[in-house]
């Protein structure tokens, strides 16, 4: 992995290297991708495929409506509301 690539990445990812630090990234990002590398050269022919780690299969039970509350109990401990919602701090801009 070249200097230029690293730059690319850590532009990418909002990250700030010094110029120096470029040519360890580099090298450690090469080592990092070799590694990941040999998984293709695990023989993978004979293995089926996995499509869960736990031998037990999910259990769901059916999705039916029950009793709901009503808006005021729903509401009924909330410190502050408007008609039918609970009123929060603005969070975003």
């Amino acid at each position: 992995m070249t200097t230029e690539e690293v730059r690319k990445i850590a532009s990418l990812a909002k990250l700030r290297f010094a110029d120096d630090e470029l040519e360890d990234f580099a090298r450690e990002f090469t080592r990092i991708v070799e590694e990941v590398g040999k998984i293709t050269a695990v023989p993978m022919d004979d293995v089926e495929p996995l499509t869960s780690v736990n031998p037990i299969p999910n259990v769901t039970r059916p999705d039916v409506v029950g009793p709901t509350l009503s808006i005021e109990e729903a509401l009924g401990n909330a410190p502050k509301r408007n008609e039918a919602f609970i009123k929060v701090p603005k969070v975003l801009g």
